[in-house]
């Protein structure tokens, strides 16, 4: 393939002319296992969520026939942060704004580097490019940290991602998403007072892992936030320390779950009664 042949797919990157769609968008005991009753996570969410992290190309179909990338190949990436997309095309990276509802997802307008590329890969890229640009709405299958993600092009068409966890790497434990962190909790729902204890009352989820300090005891279990929830998806190891009624205790909500969604370093955890519980990332 000539050079100039190669250049004319990169020189028009505007992956969609149209604007983005906009949505209103005691004493510690020794550690014993509190049994109760939880909910498991799904192997698919049932709003299919919306993709956070980073994806790797696994394969793409158009007009029926599908394409992976070959061992010579750079694997295409594409990752998401709740505002941009950003991503390795096989040779060139690209950007840009993106929308996602439930099973809804479209892209703005994408820039993208202009770097030759060998002939082996630039097949690919210009194929992907142009999925990309058509695609209207998105899947999300599989368990937390081995997740699958689809994105329909047009029609019939698709891109078929596996949840990475570094450059091209497909997960098979842990999870990336905006709920990552240790929070720690600085405002308490009316009526509560935050724990006096010395330990700040905070929790640090690393993908379907959480555990910290409720108020009262040291936890630890495994979290769904499938959703927008967050909540306990399994038995919970707690020490048993009794937590006096006026303290903010993280237990009795993410046990229930409660509704979650994150501004820059600012996680706000609603209630089943609608109270706010206000975290800050440490």
């Amino acid at each position: 393939m000539t050079r100039s042949r190669l250049l004319l797919p990169l020189l028009a990157l505007a992956l969609g002319t149209s604007s983005p769609l906009s949505f209103s968008l005691a004493q510690t005991a020794a550690p014993v296992t509190q049994p109760g009753t939880f909910t498991a996570p799904t192997t698919a969410a049932p709003d299919n969520s919306v993709p956070i992290g980073g994806y790797s190309l696994v394969s793409l179909t158009e007009n029926g026939q599908t394409t992976r990338p070959g061992s010579a190949a750079v694997r295409p990436t594409l990752s998401f942060d709740g505002k941009r997309a950003t991503g390795l095309s096989g040779c060139n990276n690209f950007g840009g704004s993106y929308v996602a509802r439930q099973n809804v997802l479209r892209f703005g307008n994408l820039a993208s580097t202009l770097r030759a590329c060998p002939d082996y890969q630039d097949g690919l890229e210009a194929q992907y490019l142009k999925l990309l640009r058509r695609v209207n709405r998105f899947e999300i299958s599989g368990t937390p940290g081995n997740q699958t993600l689809t994105l329909f092009s047009g029609s019939a068409d698709s891109l078929v991602f596996g949840q990475s966890v570094g450059t091209g790497e497909v997960a098979t434990v842990g999870i990336r998403s905006k709920y990552d962190g240790t929070w720690v909790l600085t405002r308490a729902p009316a009526g509560l007072t935050i724990s006096p204890d010395a330990r700040a009352t905070q929790f640090t989820l690393r993908g379907i892992e959480i555990s910290g300090f409720d108020g009262c005891n040291q936890f630890s279990a495994k979290a769904n936030t499938s959703s927008g929830r967050l909540t306990f998806a399994g038995p919970v190891t707690s020490t048993k320390v009794a937590c006096p009624p006026q303290f903010a205790n993280l237990a009795p909500l993410l046990t229930a779950g409660a509704a979650a969604s994150v501004q820059g370093t600012t996680l706000t955890l609603v209630g089943t009664g609608g109270e706010q519980w206000i975290f800050s990332k440490r």
